[in-house]
């Protein structure tokens, strides 16, 4: 059931959650390079701390890690292999959904190997390298975040990307490519994070000898984190805010964590009720108690609305992703439906690629119709 309210009372947690937000991103800015009004890097970067108050919901080691089972041991052995022979770690890329917690977990590594980390976004521009160059250390770890960025052409117009042979002489040959020549770099590591490592040519990928992937979280996980993160906050939980915030957090633990920070928002004292959990979720956020954004919403409807008949005479609700990302105002960007709006339909088994473009399922078609 949708709960409605006032547009005073709709105003009023506007404006909750603008401040919220501004907080929280103050409280982040201090570990990435800050950009000037060109675009161009102020270049003043510090090592993070995955410890600093900032980070409160992030676990910082693998014991406080929740999920991930099958790649918490691999990357115990990793860590343990390299602080036994104190030599650099080799290099990692990190592979997986938008909000998994790749830099997060590259964090954990760096944390549990004891060695300073810097982060910075890519693309990488030369002049940035010649920095890290001059504050870097051996054994130290470089992240990388959005790495795909570097050879995709997906730049943004934020920095000059150095070219991928630059990336090839720091990562192999601990040199750095210079307009002078060649100069010493140090013996770092570098973690890259990614969304889509299809998008990286097969030399860059090669340079990964250890690529993990996270998967996405389980309902079960996705209750446990929000139960901690809440304790994290001061939050007591009524029976059934953490399955049900879980629930809706579509595997993903950035969400979650949002769901909790939303909630404390909305919450005057420290125990979250129910409604106020559905409240987040269904007026806050526009989402379905499964997880559904209004896009996703919206995508499964236009599908429902999109019958016609195959080559084989049979009743099929498909159209092209051009024409859905028209229909759900992204202006043909349909790069926007492939990484924000159709993975989750996939994954839940309600939408399917084929030729024509994307088609509902059974349990697709099921679906869509609860939403009309």
């Amino acid at each position: 059931m949708r709960i409605e309210r006032g547009t005073h009372h709709a105003a009023t947690i506007a404006r909750h959650m603008a401040r919220s937000r501004q907080i929280s991103h103050a409280r982040g800015a201090s570990f990435l390079p800050s950009y000037g009004a060109q675009g161009a890097p102020e270049l003043q970067i510090e090592p993070i701390d995955p410890t600093a108050g900032g980070n409160i919901l992030r676990p910082t080691t693998l014991a406080q890690m929740v999920g991930q089972e099958k790649l918490k041991p691999l990357l115990r052995r990793i860590i343990d292999v390299a602080r036994e022979t104190e030599s650099p770690m080799d290099h990692m890329l990190m592979v997986g959904a938008s909000g998994t917690g790749k830099t997060t977990t590259a964090q954990i590594v760096a944390h549990e190997l004891h060695r300073r980390v810097y982060q910075v976004k890519a693309p990488v521009s030369l002049e940035t390298f010649e920095k890290l160059r001059e504050i870097m250390r051996d054994g130290e770890i470089l992240i990388i975040d959005e790495i795909h960025q570097q050879v995709s052409g997906d730049r943004r117009g934020a920095t000059q990307a150095c070219d991928p042979e630059t990336f090839f002489h720091v990562m192999e040959d601990r040199q750095l490519a210079t307009a002078t020549g060649m100069l010493p770099f140090p013996a770092i590591t570098i973690i890259g994070a990614t969304t889509d490592a299809g998008l990286l040519p097969e030399p860059f990928l090669n340079r990964f000898p250890i690529q993990p992937r996270l998967e996405r979280y389980s309902t079960k996980d996705m209750a446990q984190i929000v139960k901690a993160n809440a304790e994290a906050l001061g939050l007591t939980l009524d029976d059934g805010v953490a399955p049900m915030l879980g629930a809706a957090s579509r595997g993903t633990p950035r969400i979650a964590n949002n769901y909790v920070r939303n909630v404390k928002v909305l919450t005057p004292g420290t125990f979250v009720r129910v409604d106020v959990a559905r409240e987040v979720i269904e007026v806050l956020n526009s989402t379905t108690l499964d997880g559904l954004t209004l896009d996703m919403q919206r995508m499964l409807t236009f599908l429902l609305s999109s019958r016609r008949e195959n080559r084989a005479g049979d009743v099929v609700y498909q159209a092209s992703v051009n024409t859905i990302a028209t229909a759900l105002g992204k202006s043909r960007d349909t790069k926007a439906i492939a990484l924000y709006v159709e993975p989750w339909l996939i994954e839940q088994g309600w939408v399917q690629v084929t030729h024509g473009g994307r088609q509902l399922t059974e349990q697709g078609i099921t679906r869509a119709r609860a939403l009309s």
